[in-house]
């Protein structure tokens, strides 16, 4: 996605099939998400069909990217630095 290139994702029931859905979803793009294999079909389709939003998307993607949580490494230090001090703190 940072070099541009659209993905869609089938979700699957255990953590390696649902990183795609993290992904996507982190980046704002939850239509390229698909919960059946028939529903992936139709999304490729429809951005096969569509060169206009298609070159949107792509020529969109890196900054979309650029701007989600997926590349805020001062946010995610900071809440990964707060869940470890509340884990290692001393029960009240």
């Amino acid at each position: 996605m940072h070099m541009g290139v659209p993905t869609i994702t089938l979700t699957g029931n255990c953590h390696s099939a649902r990183v795609g859905t993290s992904l996507l979803t982190a980046v704002g793009l939850p239509q390229c998400i698909a919960q059946t294999p028939t529903e992936f079909v139709e999304i490729a389709a429809k951005l096969a069909s569509n060169p206009q939003a298609l070159s949107h998307l792509r020529a969109t993607l890196r900054t979309r990217m650029s701007a989600s949580p997926l590349c805020d490494g001062p946010n995610f230090a900071h809440r990964l630095e707060k869940l470890l001090r509340a884990a290692t703190e001393p029960s009240t």
